[in-house]
């Protein structure tokens, strides 16, 4: 796809997404966060975080706002990114239980290329997983989804785990930025920046959903850099 029908594609997107969003704005309010953990397989329904609604929507129109901003190099479509940018930070952060303004601030200070692949990803959140895929929309895998989400931002990754880590420059926990690779054997997941929070696609029966890093995994997992 050339960059005039991918930017026509993300506007398109922007404006399907915009109403969702400003709704959601009002709703979060008043949403107690869960897990959405009490759909049951036998009814079809597959478990998403409480506020993937509202993290797709904000994130689709922050990747649309930077791809107008790339594109035009304007300040007021810098700004409306950064406005765009910090709405699905705060989301998540919520989600998480985790500060806001910290989130706002981690994805803020990440290289750009960076914050594109944190935000593709979470356009995906709640998409199915799906073995050896890597399909918008339709599901993922572990791997699927880190290269989907770093594909976005221009950088190939190979399609499995451990060849993306092992590829991405070695960066310790403390260095680590939004969008960093988060690995231990057998699952990748991509980082958001703050404490243990990671975006990943879990496993059969599950979806793309925010998280934390497992406690049994928070001392034994690899960061690594695909951009270095």
């Amino acid at each position: 796809m050339n960059s005039t029908s991918s930017f026509a594609l993300r506007a398109r997107k922007f404006a399907r997404s915009a109403a969702a969003a400003t709704a959601a704005i009002g709703l979060c309010a008043t949403l107690t966060l869960t897990d959405g953990s009490t759909a049951s397989a036998s009814d079809g329904e597959l478990p998403v975080n409480a506020l993937a609604a509202e993290i797709t929507a904000s994130a689709d129109q922050a990747v649309a706002a930077l791809d107008a901003y790339e594109a035009s190099g304007d300040a007021a479509d810098a700004r409306t990114f950064a406005w765009h940018r910090a709405i699905t930070a705060r989301y998540t952060a919520q989600q998480l239980g985790y500060d806001e303004l910290a989130m706002v601030d981690a994805w803020g200070s990440a290289p750009l290329d960076h914050q594109r692949a944190v935000l593709g990803a979470l356009t995906q959140v709640g998409v199915p997983y799906r073995t050896n895929s890597s399909v918008e929309g339709e599901g993922f895998d572990c791997s699927g989804l880190t290269a989907y989400a770093w594909d976005g931002a221009g950088v190939e990754l190979y399609r499995q785990s451990g060849s993306q880590i092992s590829e991405a420059e070695s960066v310790s926990r403390e260095t680590a930025k939004a969008g960093d690779l988060v690995h231990y054997p057998g699952h990748v997941m991509l980082y958001l920046g703050v404490d243990d929070a990671i975006v990943h696609s879990v496993s059969t029966g599950r979806t793309v959903e925010i998280d934390t890093i497992s406690a049994s995994r928070r001392n034994t997992v690899s960061w690594g850099d695909p951009t270095a």
